[in-house]
């Protein structure tokens, strides 16, 4: 087949029947509409087709940049066809979190804009065609027309392949494609029902909106659709699996949802259907763009002031956390090198609650900056998009508190520390104080790593901690200043501590002042005596997978 330009193999994709023995179907005909074949990948890339073709000379002309609110497979469509012309394209984003597509992006030379979570980016872009009137041309996705006029095409197309369809399920992203697709085929059929199919709340999905932020969208209505369901991205992986796997089709995980809403909400219908009822799905994308998406056994790595923590989510992962397996995964030679690992989320009647492992595989009682971690860690996988709320850790409640900036200072807000008292520790006289880890705070005019080492020494000769304790050796600056070296009973040395530091203010809480600005050897952070409050950056500084045959341990 020979073609001139590559646009002209946008649509006219294929339509697979999927067999029985894989959907678990006797009454219903499953089929699936292969817009993963599209040439740029994916479904979007009739939306960018048609909603640039008709100007697309214009654009040229007038030497336009074409700007879009894309978070992957629409603005990878846009930048194709905008090179092929050669106009410039830019995308306004905060909905990019699959490092491929950025990558990709950035490959194709796509001008990338990414802003905060609590930025409108349909806002931003209309503010900066205000500015410079004459250089853009907004295509306009969420509110285009155009958009459901290229997928009612798609519609068409599966109608002229299989005849009338009894069940659509679309996924819901700008909603376009599925209403463009359900209203040629509810034309022929007018008892067609439509399936919605959305993230789930507490779930996230390349792609998918969850149905709260499908409120957004512009051409979403509620009333195009019989139903809407929700698709765990535990589930959309599962069934991407069975996808690539048991059919040879390399899809990605919006398709995964949409497989699965299709099969688990048809098998529950199968035995009242007719035979020959038929059913069609719509496979969205391909694979290759969510390698780091798909990993089974992923890991975040964060910290605060240096006080570094893995996390790893059970959702993610199937690991056992043996004390073996923590030691080795918190080596910095052997492993990936961290203070502790956070266990979590477990989510029940709507808490969050964590578990914190020192690096030696102790459990922790509490741990501050963990909690820290762990907020910036459910706001980055938006779990939760709250900006106030609460973890737990055993038995103890911390409030979080995220900074409207960036979303990356956090705020932990605690019960007030208790004083149990002065103890002497090798002539030493320390404040043994409790922040749900005990901590002894001692008073030194040059606290070094060498110091709190040797204190910890002292406090393994006193037997009087068994299992040991946390040593925090405190300089006073001046009533808003100290600096604060740490030992923490489970790590050992440390740059810094989150429970230690508060530990630190309490005991000298006399000499200080409301806000205490304290100073560690990985950085610097604030408390405030009111509330108890401790405010910090959280920065997350590496993802990946780990490897279980390397851990024969886990």
């Amino acid at each position: 087949m020979l073609i001139n330009n590559i646009s002209e193999l946008i649509g006219n994709t294929p339509i697979l029947r999927i067999s029985s023995e894989i959907s678990g179907l006797k009454n219903i005909e499953l089929y699936a509409k292969l817009e993963n074949l599209n040439p740029f990948g994916s479904v979007k890339d009739r939306t960018a087709y048609h909603m640039l073709k008709y100007d697309v000379d214009q654009i040229q002309h007038e030497r336009r940049t074409v700007i879009e609110t894309s978070s992957g497979n629409t603005a990878k469509a846009l930048v194709c066809l905008c090179n092929i012309h050669n106009i410039p394209f830019k995308t306004v984003t905060n909905r990019i979190k699959v490092s491929e597509s950025r990558n990709i992006l950035k490959f194709l030379g796509a001008q990338i804009e990414e802003v905060t979570k609590d930025v409108d980016t349909v806002e931003k872009i209309l503010q900066e065609i205000k500015e410079e009137p004459d250089k853009y041309y907004h295509t306009t996705q969420y509110t285009n027309s155009r958009n459901i006029d290229a997928h009612y095409i798609t519609g068409k197309e599966i109608y002229e392949d299989i005849g009338e369809i009894d069940y659509f399920f679309g996924v819901l992203g700008t909603s376009g494609s599925s209403r463009g697709m359900s209203m040629y085929l509810k034309e022929k059929n007018q008892q067609l029902t439509t399936i919605g199919i959305v993230t789930a709340k507490d779930s996230y999905i390349p792609g998918i909106r969850s149905a709260t932020e499908m409120k957004e969208v512009g051409i979403y209505k509620n009333s195009n659709y019989d139903q809407i369901l929700e698709v765990s991205g535990v589930a959309a992986k599962h069934y991407m699996k069975k996808l690539s796997r048991e059919l040879g089709v390399l899809a990605g995980p919006s398709s995964g949802a949409s497989f699965c809403g299709a099969v688990e909400y048809l098998r529950r219908i199968d035995n009242e259907c007719k035979p020959g009822t038929k059913a069609v799905f719509v496979v969205c994308d391909r694979l290759e763009t969510y390698a780091n998406y798909i990993k089974d056994n992923r890991f975040s790595k964060y910290h605060v002031c240096g006080n570094t923590y893995i996390v790893i989510d059970p959702a993610d992962n199937q690991i056992r956390l043996s004390e073996g397996a923590i030691k080795k995964l918190c080596d910095k030679d052997l492993g990936i090198g961290a203070d502790g690992i956070i266990f979590g989320p477990f989510v029940s009647n709507g808490r969050y609650t964590f578990r914190a492992f020192n690096s030696d595989g102790t459990e922790a009682n509490s741990a501050f900056f963990g909690a820290m971690i762990f907020a910036r860690y459910l706001i980055d996988k938006e779990i939760l998009k709250l900006k106030n709320f609460t973890v737990y850790i055993g038995a103890m409640e911390l409030n979080i508190s995220l900074d409207d900036r960036d979303q990356i200072d956090v705020k932990l807000r605690c019960d007030e520390p208790c004083n149990l008292g002065e103890i002497e520790i090798g002539k030493r006289l320390a404040t043994f104080v409790t922040t749900g880890n005990n901590n002894l705070v001692f008073e030194h005019r040059a606290p070094s790593k060498e110091l709190v080492e040797k204190i910890n020494q002292e406090v393994i000769l006193s037997n009087l901690f068994s299992s040991g304790i946390n040593i925090q050796a405190v300089k006073v600056i001046d009533q808003s200043h100290i600096y604060v070296e740490s030992f923490e009973r489970g790590s050992g040395y440390t740059v810094s501590s989150g429970t230690g530091i508060m530990s630190a203010c309490y005991a000298f809480k006399e000499r200080l002042s409301e806000k205490i600005t304290i100073h560690t050897p990985g950085g610097i952070c604030e408390v405030t005596q009111q509330n108890w409050c401790i405010k910090g950056s959280v920065f997350k500084i590496l993802e990946g997978e780990i490897d279980l045959e390397s851990f024969p341990e886990i």
